[in-house]
């Protein structure tokens, strides 16, 4: 399946600017007015001024839209319809920074409380039936703004990579991924760091150099349900993990750029038991070519655990 969205190829990129003065930053706290309308926000104040502390948006170069009347479909066409859905952008925080690392604890607790409150909104709504929460940091993950944002994109269907692992999920009793945990807590190689309720590891085979996934400790399918506690245990955790990750690949010649993902269970609630949320954070050390899209196949340099003993001598703090 392919989103065809014209839309986002006239996103501006501020990261193409080489000379000249800096760019305005639409996402910064006193230009509310470059972006469409709030959706929600965490405020004191009336929506569209400055005082937030995050805020959502509709994204002005969106993948999918709210309505079929925003497409003209072509009948002409083998086969074709309109890309419903939603697609937000969540401004983090008023500060111009660009990694998550930069935030401050408070602020990625902020970030996370936002992503809950956006989840159980659309879960009311009874419209969508998944939800993607990613962001992009710097340009070589697919940036177009210098400023930490998240993006939301919800669905009313299940992307194919989801419905895969759903698949698989269901020809288990009990979780894979909780079988999973408990064999990477036997074996210890692949583990970067630990709280009492959340762990930090390098996958086993993965996919690309450096790949960390933060994961509950216990089965947990919807990130909308943790608790406020969880929540900010888990923000503070995958804060310290991007941390490890900036200060343990030095060679690169400028930032780190890497891309976040949320991977949370469907919005049906009464199906899915087996899924287990979790975040997966790839670093863009290294990008695919022939071999990668010629078979779906992936060629990591860097081990699993190599990156993880990286990882847990490279200071959180």
């Amino acid at each position: 399946m392919v989103i065809v969205a014209e839309e986002r190829a006239s996103r501006p990129n501020q990261f193409d600017i080489e000379s000249g003065a800096e760019p305005v930053c639409p996402f910064c706290e006193g230009n509310e007015s470059m972006t469409p309308g709030e959706i929600t926000a965490f405020r004191k104040n009336k929506p569209d001024l400055p005082g937030w502390t995050a805020r959502t948006v509709p994204n002005l170069y969106p993948a999918v839209v709210r309505s079929v009347e925003d497409f003209s479909v072509d009948a002409s066409q083998w086969t074709s319809s309109p890309a419903v859905g939603t697609h937000e952008v969540i401004v983090d925080t008023p500060r111009h920074i660009l990694s998550v690392a930069e935030m401050t604890g408070s602020e990625v607790e902020t970030m996370f409380g936002m992503y809950a409150a956006r989840l159980r909104a659309l879960r009311s709504e009874g419209r969508f039936v998944s939800v993607m929460i990613f962001k992009n940091v710097g340009q070589a993950a697919g940036a177009s703004l210098p400023h930490s944002h998240s993006q939301l994109i919800a669905l009313p269907f299940i992307p194919e990579s989801l419905r895969s692992e759903l698949d698989h999920a269901a020809t288990y009793e009990e979780c894979p991924w909780c079988d999973m945990l408990q064999a990477e807590f036997q074996s210890g190689v692949r583990i970067v760091e630990e709280t009492e309720r959340f762990v930090a590891l390098c996958p086993f085979v993965s996919r690309f150099p450096a790949e960390v996934a933060v994961w509950p400790k216990r089965h947990k399918q919807y990130f909308d349900e943790l608790s406020d506690d969880e929540l900010a245990e888990y923000a503070r955790l995958l804060r310290r993990t991007i941390r490890r990750l900036e200060k343990s690949v030095p060679w690169i010649k400028c930032r780190l750029a890497y891309n976040v993902i949320l991977s949370t269970a469907p919005l049906l609630r009464e199906e899915f038991r087996q899924y287990h949320l979790r975040f997966s954070i790839l670093p863009s050390l290294s990008r695919a070519a022939g071999f990668e899209w010629g078979t779906g196949l992936h060629i990591n340099p860097i081990s699993p655990e190599t990156a993880a003993a990286r990882l847990r001598a490279a200071k959180a703090e």
